[in-house]
């Protein structure tokens, strides 16, 4: 389910800021690297004013009219999800087949034995993806305690009469809000982590799971810091430097 772009489709971007699916601001769009039929294959973001950095075009999507750079655990995550899919609806129509008397059992041993190895060899690359979510995860439950800290250091230089309300105010905004958008992300990342613990583990109705968690990266729960149902954005496309690019 790659969604190709074209320089056409992302010129407009060029110079413009690129957010996370949690709204985070993280860089801007500095360049784009297209093949011969103009179908970008990559793009030069610079993020944080600070340095420059190639990522893949399959971790960036288009989303009402701005760019969204997915996070590499939630594009690791989804990668790994589509191709459980994959191989769980080729195991299914395999036994289909023989059950039906449409192959004869020979095939059905021979390709059931890959399957079985495609199985396997996702088993290590489900692994990989959960350990760089639960890492993940782990950096946002730091950054939430530190951002803590920080309110609680500027409601006490506020009530103590060291700091005006002038500077208090966008202040605490700026702390609140990244505070609910790690919230977020660290929401999201503990059902990505479980739905993937599913799958390796259950006979799941992928369809319905995908169709379910299809929501995620689309719209920003407006409660943030509570739980909230997920997000996962099976555009195969393109998430977010912050710390993960």
């Amino acid at each position: 389910m790659v969604t190709q772009y074209s320089v056409d489709t992302l010129d407009k971007f060029v110079g413009q800021k690129i957010k996370d699916p949690y709204q985070r601001v993280i860089g801007s769009l500095a360049s784009l690297y297209s093949d011969i039929d103009g179908n970008v294959k990559a793009v030069e973001i610079l993020f944080g004013d600070a340095y420059f950095k190639t990522i893949s075009a399959d971790r960036i999507i288009i989303q009402k009219d701005e760019v969204i750079l997915l996070p590499e655990w939630k594009y690791s995550a989804m990668k790994v999800i589509e191709r459980l899919e994959r191989a769980r609806r080729r195991a299914k129509a395999l036994d289909d087949l023989y059950a039906k008397g449409e192959i004869a059992r020979d095939a059905y041993e021979e390709f059931k034995g890959q399957v079985s190895k495609d199985l396997d060899a996702l088993k290590k690359d489900a692994n990989e993806a959960k350990e760089m979510i639960r890492k993940r995860i782990g950096e946002l439950e730091d950054q939430v305690v530190e951002i803590e800290k920080a309110i609680t250091a500027l409601k006490m230089s506020y009530i103590a009469g060291e700091i005006g309300e002038r500077g208090y105010k966008p202040a605490a905004d700026i702390l609140r809000q990244n505070k609910d958008r790690n919230f977020e992300e660290k929401n999201d990342a503990k059902r990505i982590l479980d739905l993937i613990g599913k799958l390796e583990t259950q006979n799941l109705d992928i369809d319905a799971v995908l169709k379910e968690t299809a929501h995620s990266t689309a719209e920003i729960p407006a409660n943030k810091g509570a739980e909230q149902p997920l997000v996962v954005e099976l555009h195969d496309q393109p998430t977010a430097q912050s710390s993960s690019a």
